[in-house]
């Protein structure tokens, strides 16, 4: 057999061993692109819901509390109703509100000095009706870009008169605190609160539930009425979200 021959078959067998080696050797993967890891703490944010992010924005509130120990005298009202005019430039804010309201209504105009407050015990939210239309007939309205309703304690609401008041109100901005309270309309109203928010741009929820569950120290015995520990977060809470609103407005 000629040189050449034997040098190709010699080359052809070392291929061949070469080959059946390598197939059985394991296989190596071909590299992947690294992909960066997410910090474990972001990984919650993506998934929380509405109530948690809520709860997480409001917990500067404890940042900005008072801190006291007791109210200010003048904090606190014994009566069965309050008007406080502004103490400080125009109305642009109206709060109209029942006997949280009325009780810690020297804390209201403390915190919200250029705010109307129109308070009474044992108001239900049909009466905001009446009183929104006795302000505009008076020219108490013209400025007024934000309406605070801390309505909701002391009976059911009914979808008709929400739905009056917002026409009553326009294109302003709404805040409904939520109110929490161990009665048998508290759900109810809670989800016409939840149902208005959704359907009208111009309304926002202050979670005044979601803030007060779990808190017992919150409020007195009766479950409704806040002490002046809750008193100052349900305050600072509805402060929070009107600045927000107010920044959102003028973006």
């Amino acid at each position: 057999m000629k040189p050449y021959i034997w040098a190709r078959l010699l080359l052809g067998a070392a291929i061949l061993s070469v080959t059946s080696c390598a197939q059985s050797l394991p296989q190596t993967p071909a590299p992947q692109p690294v992909v960066p890891t997410l910090p474990a703490t972001s990984a919650p944010k993506a998934t929380a819901s509405p109530s948690d992010r809520y709860l997480d924005r409001m917990a500067i509130i404890d940042a900005r509390k008072d801190f006291r120990q007791s109210p200010n005298p003048g904090y606190v009202l014994d009566a069965h109703s309050v008007i406080r005019f502004p103490s400080l430039g125009p109305t642009g804010v109206i709060i109209i509100g029942d006997s949280i309201l009325t009780g810690w209504s020297g804390y209201f105009a403390h915190v919200f000095p250029n705010a109307f407050l129109d308070g009474r015990v044992g108001r239900q939210f049909s009466s905001a009706i009446p009183i929104w239309r006795t302000l505009q007939e008076n020219g108490m309205t013209h400025k007024v870009g934000y309406v605070v309703v801390e309505l909701g304690t002391n009976g059911e609401v009914s979808p008709q008169d929400m739905q009056t008041f917002l026409q009553l109100v326009g294109d302003r901005q709404v805040l409904l605190v939520m109110p929490e309270m161990p009665r048998s309309w508290e759900h109810e109203v809670q989800d016409l609160y939840l149902q208005t928010a959704a359907t009208h741009p111009n309304v926002h929820l202050v979670r005044w539930d979601l803030l007060s569950r779990n808190h017992p120290s919150y409020f007195w015995t009766d479950r409704v009425h806040p002490t002046w520990i809750g008193i100052q977060v349900m305050v600072h809470a509805i402060a929070t979200d009107l600045q927000q609103v107010i920044a959102n407005k003028h973006n």
